[in-house]
Formats: C-alpha cells, structure tokens, sequence
C-alpha cells in the first residue's frame, strides 16, 4: 500500500437543551464576527428567532436552504453575503 495523509476536518457539534444559548461562544471559537442563519422555507420562523438571538451577530436569514443545495441557491447565498458586507 502506498502511504498517504488523511486530514479529517469533523465540525463541531453542540447540543442539548438550552445549547443556542452558546451560540455568541460558538461565532467566536471560529474566529468570526457574523454568522448567517441558513433555514428551509419551513423552518424560517423558528429561524428568525435564532437570528434575533444573535443580534448584530447575525448576518441575515437565508430561508431557501435545501438538500442537496443546487449550484444556483449557493451562488444566491454568497450574493447575500457580499451585499450584507458592504
């Protein structure tokens, strides 16, 4: 067999009852200042909330997140970054 290097990069998971409460925590352990709440159109309000929790944290709510995500939702996603950023 020939050698190799396998780098598994395993994210983070938090959870448990009361765990949305760390998500300022969580925004910050990953060197980032905004996070952007990704939703499905049936969860968008339970979502809205989320982002309500992160106050200036948030970056917005993207409610149009399915499985698996197409290329155009994607490019759509980045879009609403680059014009929240401005």
């Amino acid at each position: 067999m020939r050698e190799f290097v396998f780098e598994a990069h395993i994210p983070r998971v938090v959870f448990g009852a009361g765990s949305l409460k760390h998500l300022g925590r969580e925004i910050e352990a990953l060197g980032a200042r905004r996070a952007l709440v990704l939703s499905t159109p049936e969860r968008a309000a339970p979502d809205r909330r989320v982002a309500e929790m992160l106050g200036s944290r948030a970056a917005g709510v993207f409610q149009h997140a399915v499985m698996p995500v197409p290329i155009e939702v994607a490019k759509r996603t980045a879009w609403m970054r680059i014009a929240q950023s401005r």
